[in-house]
């Protein structure tokens, strides 16, 4: 299913992205699991990917809701949401640590179904 872009499907995808980067920030496998239905072998994987991108005391976050979609500089969003080909909303977002940007970006996908958003993790890369 195609999703036009809005400014409310923006806000959404983007209140779904924090809380799974809430998720994230508990570094916590089995959570990962049970709130976002993710396999053991995934979960550990992401947990994983974040030691070696974060120290542990380390939250993470991801931009204030006024601020995602600003671009800074270089040009881009802290949050880049974004129609694709095949249907589902891309999201890149840069992770900050301790309200700081890091080098980590989340990719994610947000899919429609029967009115409701949602989220797919696709990885974490540089």
């Amino acid at each position: 299913m195609e999703m036009r872009m809005t400014d409310s499907l923006r806000q959404q995808a983007y209140a779904q992205a924090a809380a799974f980067v809430r998720t994230l920030d508990r570094r916590d496998p089995l959570a990962l699991q049970r709130n976002w239905s993710l396999s053991p072998g995934v979960a550990d994987e992401i947990i994983e990917m974040l030691d070696s991108y974060f120290a542990a005391n380390q939250a993470l976050s991801l931009a204030p809701l006024a601020e995602a979609f600003v671009p800074g500089q270089g040009g881009r969003c802290a949050v880049d949401v974004y129609a694709t080909d095949c249907g589902p909303l891309g999201l890149e977002c840069r992770l900050l640590a301790d309200g700081r940007p890091g080098e980590a970006t989340l990719h994610l996908e947000i899919s429609g179904h029967e009115g409701a958003l949602r989220l797919h993790y696709q990885y974490i890369g540089s």
